[in-house]
């Protein structure tokens, strides 16, 4: 199997020097092949664009090696958010499709995870057991606040 470079539509017209909406009708005229990634953004091969050799099934096999954000965060266990995060620092390798959708490399996901669950726990605060900070916790007898009173300061009769 060649290696094949997926591509954003951004970067195909980039590449092809025609403009995003001519990728998008070239990939409708079936003139270029186009993986959809969970309805969200389409991947390009990079030499397919550029003219080179290229393989259809090949290119649906490597495609199958990403993943969406939403998948990704299934495989790491942290919220879309953080998985951005970590997608901007590089900790998790992946591209950007298209304004919102960016696809995720599935084994830097499961690599992450693996070293998250390998590293130590000792991060952050330990929690305290059976004790709150708040005053009011529940089953603990409390004082009955203090009814509020009115304020000291009487309001001005509005007019003259």
């Amino acid at each position: 199997m060649a290696y094949y470079r997926p591509i954003s539509i951004e970067e195909a017209s980039k590449l092809s020097g025609l403009t995003k909406s001519g990728v998008i009708k070239a990939i409708s005229s079936k003139r270029l092949v186009a993986v959809a990634l969970n309805e969200k953004g389409l991947m390009l091969s990079r030499e397919q664009v550029a003219g080179e050799p290229f393989s259809e099934a090949d290119f649906r096999k490597l495609c199958r090696r990403y993943v969406s954000v939403p998948e990704a965060c299934d495989i790491v266990v942290k919220t879309d958010a953080m998985v951005m995060r970590d997608l901007r620092s590089g900790k998790i390798k992946g591209f950007k499709l298209n304004g919102k959708a960016w696809a995720v490399e599935k084994a830097s996901a499961e690599q992450e995870f693996r070293e998250y669950l390998a590293s130590p726990r000792g991060r952050g605060q330990p929690r305290r057991i059976g004790e709150s900070r708040s005053p009011r916790v529940i089953g603990k007898k409390t004082k009955k606040p203090l009814p509020r009173s009115k304020s000291s300061v009487k309001s001005r009769p509005r007019g003259k």
